[in-house]
């Protein structure tokens, strides 16, 4: 059973990809395939999470904002009406 070292008891050249970058020689295709794969899954997720994130809050903030201009509303409908901000009301 082989654990990677060479009969000197150093790691033989090549095994990992500590190794590639030392020696200077590009990583296998498929490692960097492999890698940028495993990226892009969560960088998938975690902007999956996030847009849920973000509709709840889209909603919650909808939801207060109905709920706090609502008193606002009313008070606006029992207003008496102008017509136009520097007008003056007319002399019954």
């Amino acid at each position: 059973m082989s654990d990677g070292f060479d009969a000197g008891g150093t790691q033989g050249k090549g095994q990992t990809a500590y190794h590639y970058g030392r020696a200077a020689e590009p990583l296998p295709e498929l490692h960097v395939f492999s890698r940028l794969s495993e990226l892009d899954a969560a960088y998938a997720a975690e902007l999956a999470q996030r847009r849920a994130r973000q509709e709840t809050l889209e909603r919650e903030v909808v939801e207060l904002a109905k709920r706090l201009s609502a008193p606002l509303e009313s008070a606006a409908a029992e207003a008496p009406k102008r017509k136009g901000f520097f007008s003056r009301r007319a002399k019954s």
